[in-house]
């Protein structure tokens, strides 16, 4: 007997996407479990075929184990064993190779970091991604809309949407499979007078990124960069790979999906293993992991833990491989997940949501006006600036050297103050070189680092539009209940445990907002200090430089 489900909602199925449509209380055949992200193959009673979510049905029926026959060993040819010569030693035609675990257990999967020697080989982008996310990662998601058909919940449930893919329906619907939790695996969300927020780190600690070394392995063949990571509250350090941070990012995107995790810097395939390149991407990573570990959950996670404290090879390739299971990824991790007790009013929830999405969306197109104005700025600084502030001292001195053909037979002027005329404006011209020449040196201390601020904050808003559509269908799964109930089309009971659910997920959200808000603040005050700090020095500099000059020809007697 085939494996059977009865359907519990209505679902619309496209059938561009090899979607079947599916009826509440219709029975299905089902043909395949394994698709996968949540969806299965079947048949309907009207023997159309086609994918429908497993949260929509419920299994009826179970298959007996499958009786078969064992096929028959297939006969091994082998191949025919080549000359050899009378003085080697023979080699057997069955010998194969044997596989060899590197060190670290990374070569299986990529290697992308490393090169052969005389850059044999070349390096991809990370999905276009750089400057920590100005592309956002690509998650690619179509919208949804919701109506009601026969009494129940219908959802255009694209298998492209965020939403699906991660799990959002089946975890609304209380598909999520239960596993025993420990207690260190929970994530709290306290309320505050600022509203919900992650618990805080009781024990808060910092990384330094330092060190970084040229290391090599297979005998030099390939060559890579290593970087030394330590954390604060063991001071015990870690070598990891440009790689490993690129593995840790992908874990945490998958895993946390309320959560802003930004986009690594670029790749490089060329210069890789130039000093000014190395510490820029050194500086790049110290800001990235920075980021990491001032979030009081993904500090606390079991697997950023583990890349800032394993140092044993066995014990970071079983964490790695457990870590690459994702157990509790996705929506599974609003399992784990313990909030208030305090039921949220949903059109409250809607309009937190809605502010937020013009928040974004406004701060976004902002930053990257004022992105490529600091950008354009930087560029006059080193060109146009320097350039006319030197033309303009050339001017001077060009003028100093014409008074300098004075004989001082002038009887009104004596030879000593006409020296010293020329003196001052010789100096007048030196002045307005150097002062060209601190134009182009100061990008480094101000405007650099502000458009460097900026663009870590484009690539934090990028992880945002995900995170909204996840929430938008939750709150509007959740309405959909909310009617259906009222309707009298589904009971209390179960409105009121997708009711709870979604408060979980929108708890979340509402925290990761305002932890957003809390970082923006803090940063954006600091980033605006230093830059104003830096800009008051160098006008003073500029200060002191003409003052001093203005001085000398005060002390020509006229």
């Amino acid at each position: 007997m085939a494996l059977q489900v009865r359907v519990l909602y209505d679902f619309q199925g496209e059938p561009g996407n090899g979607e079947l449509t599916i009826y509440e209380n219709d029975i299905l055949d089902v043909i395949r479990q394994d698709v996968g992200d949540g969806w299965w193959e079947g048949q309907n009673p009207s023997g159309h075929r086609g994918l429908f979510p497993e949260a929509y049905v419920e299994v009826i029926t179970t298959p007996p184990p499958p009786s078969f026959s064992p096929p028959p060993v297939p006969q091994m040819q082998l191949p025919t064993a080549p000359m050899q010569s009378p003085t080697a030693p023979l080699q057997s035609p069955t010998t194969l190779p044997q596989k060899t675990e590197s060190f670290d257990d990374w070569d299986e999967d990529w290697d992308e970091e490393s090169s052969y020697s005389q850059d044999s080989t070349q390096e991809g982008g990370l999905n276009g991604q750089g400057n920590f996310g100005l592309n956002a990662p690509n998650r690619e998601y179509r919208k949804n809309s919701t109506d009601i058909k026969s009494g129940t919940v219908r959802k255009n449930y694209s298998r492209f949407s965020v939403f699906s893919k991660s799990g959002g329906e089946a975890y609304l619907m209380g598909n999520v499979s239960k596993k025993s939790l420990s207690p260190a695996g929970g994530v709290t969300i306290i309320e505050t007078d600022e509203g919900p927020q992650w618990e805080p780190d009781i024990n808060p600690f910092q990384t330094q990124i330092r060190n970084p070394k040229k290391e090599s392995k297979l005998k030099g063949i390939k060559s890579f960069i290593c970087y030394q990571i330590t954390p604060s509250n063991t001071g015990i350090q870690v070598s990891r790979r440009y790689k490993h941070f690129d593995w840790l990012y992908e874990r945490l995107v998958e895993k946390f999906i309320t959560i802003c995790v930004p986009a690594l810097p670029d790749k490089q395939v060329t210069g890789r293993y130039e000093e000014t390149f190395i510490e820029k991407r050194m500086e790049q990573l110290q800001r990235w992991m920075s980021r990491m570990t001032n979030h009081p959950v993904i500090s606390r996670s079991e697997v950023f833990q583990h890349f800032v404290t394993c140092t044993d090879e066995k014990l970071w390739k079983v964490g790695k491989r457990k870590a690459e299971k994702g157990d509790f990824a996705g929506a599974a991790f609003f399992s784990l997940v313990q909030t208030p007790q305090n039921p949220l009013d949903l059109a409250v929830v809607e309009q937190h949501h809605d502010n937020f999405h013009k928040f974004v969306k406004s701060m976004d197109e902002s930053l990257k006006q004022v992105t490529l104005c600091v950008h354009e700025h930087s560029k006059k600084h080193i060109g146009p600036f320097k350039r006319e502030y030197n033309k303009l001292g050339a001017s001077f001195s060009s003028l100093a050297a014409s008074f300098e053909l004075d004989n001082g037979l002038h009887p009104d002027v004596s030879k000593e103050e006409s020296q010293r005329l020329t003196s001052a404006l010789n100096h007048t011209g030196k002045t307005y070189s150097e002062i060209g020449n601190l134009y182009s040196e100061q990008p480094k201390q101000d405007l650099y680092p502000l458009e460097d601020s900026m663009r870590e904050y484009t690539g934090m808003l990028a992880c945002f539009p995900d995170m909204i559509s996840f929430h938008k269908h939750t709150l509007a799964t959740e309405r959909e209940c909310q009617k259906s109930q009222e309707d009298g089309k589904i009971d209390g009971l179960e409105a009121e445990q997708v009711r709870r659910r979604a408060d979980v997920i929108s708890y979340s959200m509402m925290a990761e907002m305002n932890h957003f808000h809390q970082e923006r603040v803090k940063d954006y005050k600091e980033m605006m200090q230093r830059y104003l700090q830096e800009q008051i020095k160098f006008y003073e500099t500029i200060t002191n430089k003409l003052q001093e000059n203005l001085a000398m020809y005060g002390d020509i007697n006229t």
